[in-house]
C-alpha cells in the first residue's frame, strides 16, 4: 500500500514536471509561429485566457505531447488568425449580441461538467465544488472586464479571448472529450503510418 502512495506521488511530480517543459517548449513553438503569421497579439491572448481557465476547468487532453502541441498550436493559431477575420467585417456595437450566448452557454457548461477530469488527479467531492465556482467566477470575470472596457480594447484581441474561452469550455464538455479523442485517434494513425513507412 505504502508502495503504491510513493509511486502515485512520483507519477504526480512526474507529470507536473512534463506539464511544465512541455508547456515552455509548446509556448516558444505556438508563438514562433504567431510572430511568423503576424498574428501575435491576438494568440498570446487567447493563450493566457484559455490556459488560465484550463487551470480550472480541466479538460480533455491527447495522449502524447507531441500530439498535444500539433493539436494545441492548430487551435491557438486558428483562433488567432479568426479573431483577426472577424475584425474586418464586424464592430463594437456587434459586441454584446455575440458575447452574451456565447458566455452564457460557458457559464451553463461550467456547471454542468466544470471541473474535468485530468491525468493522475483525482479531485475529490469538495475541491469539485470549488474548482466548478471558480471556472464560473473566471468566465463572468472576463465577461465584465471585456463589457467594462470594451471601449479600448481592439476588437481582435477580444475574440482572441473570447474564441480561446470558447475551446476550453468545449473541451471539458462531452462532446469536446469526443472530438478530441478522435483528433488524437487520427495523429496516432498519421504518426503510425508513417512510422511503418
Amino acid at each position: 500500500m505504502e508502495a503504491e502512495f510513493e509511486q502515485d506521488k512520483v507519477d504526480s511530480v512526474r507529470y507536473g514536471m512534463e506539464i511544465i517543459l512541455g508547456s515552455l517548449i509548446k509556448g516558444i513553438i505556438l508563438l514562433t509561429l504567431a510572430y511568423l503569421l503576424g498574428i501575435l497579439p491576438q494568440v498570446i491572448i487567447a493563450l493566457i485566457c484559455g490556459s488560465l481557465l484550463r487551470l480550472v476547468s480541466g479538460g480533455a487532453h491527447c495522449t502524447s505531447y507531441l500530439r498535444c502541441i500539433s493539436c494545441g498550436s492548430v487551435v491557438y493559431l486558428s483562433i488567432g488568425k479568426a479573431a483577426l477575420y472577424f475584425e474586418s467585417f464586424s464592430s463594437h456595437d456587434q459586441l454584446a449580441m455575440i458575447l452574451t450566448p456565447c458566455f452564457l452557454i460557458m457559464a451553463v457548461s461550467a456547471f454542468l461538467w466544470a471541473p474535468a477530469e485530468v491525468p493522475y488527479r483525482v479531485i475529490r467531492y469538495r475541491e469539485s465544488i470549488l474548482f466548478k465556482w471558480l471556472t464560473v467566477s473566471y468566465i463572468i470575470l472576463c465577461l465584465t472586464i471585456i463589457f467594462y472596457y470594451e471601449d479600448g480594447i481592439r476588437l481582435s484581441y477580444i475574440m482572441a479571448g473570447v474564441l480561446a474561452l470558447l475551446a476550453q469550455t468545449f473541451s471539458f464538455t462531452p462532446p469536446g472529450y469526443l472530438v478530441i479523442g478522435k483528433i488524437d485517434a487520427f495523429l496516432l494513425y498519421l504518426t503510425s503510418k508513417k512510422g511503418g513507412e
